[in-house]
């Protein structure tokens, strides 16, 4: 009963942050569009450029690197932004997205203080204009939040902020036997979005919604509880996005970029 009473204030906290983010689950707010503009201001870097940081989930090959040979558009809906860069395809506008391993702040076991000590080189080396974040899944491994997780959190948002990087916080999938753990960082992640105004591809949240009541586990979530399923991973209809949880990841994100690149970075 304890933890059925946190799992649902989490949830209503989550929908709240949410919102405070996203005026949509895949529109961004007003606000967030604002503040990546002041973000991105005088970006000097590598257009195109997105950075990969995180853990096995987003070391995985399955994860973005879709982006590089895949064309998205066609599952696009029809909306007041076009759905391909003009006289371009999405493969050569977007760039890094089979950058995997530790050279470039991602890999299997990871936990915030991995990124920490590895994402200075790559914001110096690679001038990534944005930055897609998870973290967290190997940091609940003891089953609670560990006490330095927030603050390292801030620390790899206000590194990225300080290179002109855009960051895209994603909240972490569900796990197994880690509810209220996986609550808490995602309470953690949602608040430093809505805090800061940034991004948020609230992946948790679409996995319940696709996926309610454990029915993520062999889904959405591959059968060890932890990792998102592969398979068609560049495929974003309705029903590869319930079974696919690599293809809604890469989806969610998209949606986000996409909005970020009409809106503020081509933005006139």
């Amino acid at each position: 009963m304890i933890k059925i009473r946190f799992i649902d204030k989490a949830l209503l906290l989550m929908c709240l942050l949410a919102g405070a983010a996203t005026a949509t689950p895949n529109k961004l707010a007003p606000e967030v569009l604002k503040r990546a503009s002041e973000i991105h201001a005088g970006f000097k870097g590598e257009k195109g450029r997105v950075a990969q940081f995180g853990d096995s989930i987003t070391y995985s090959m399955a994860f973005w690197s879709v982006m590089s040979w895949s064309d998205p558009s066609k599952f696009l809906p029809d909306d007041e932004m076009p759905k391909t860069p003009k006289d371009k395809q999405w493969k050569s506008v977007i760039k890094g997205a089979r950058d995997k391993g530790p050279k470039f702040a991602n890999y299997s076991g990871w936990k915030v203080g991995n990124l920490l000590k590895s994402i200075d080189a790559v914001l110096v080396r690679d001038k990534p204009e944005v930055a897609i974040i998870m973290i967290g899944t190997n940091d609940i491994n003891g089953e609670k939040v560990p006490k330095g997780y927030r603050a390292g959190l801030e620390q790899v948002v206000s590194k990225c902020l300080a290179a002109q990087c855009v960051p895209i916080l994603n909240t972490i999938p569900p796990r197994l036997g880690h509810d209220e753990a996986v609550a808490g960082v995602n309470e953690i992640i949602r608040e430093v979005a809505a805090k800061g105004n940034l991004p948020l591809a609230d992946f948790h949240a679409e996995c319940l919604r696709l996926r309610p009541d454990k029915s993520w586990v062999g889904t959405i979530i591959s059968k060890d509880g932890v990792h998102p399923s592969g398979g068609k991973t560049n495929l974003y209809d309705e029903k590869n996005l319930k079974d696919c949880g690599y293809a809604l990841r890469n989806w969610l994100n998209f949606q986000i970029y996409r909005q970020l690149y009409f809106k503020v970075f081509e933005a006139k």
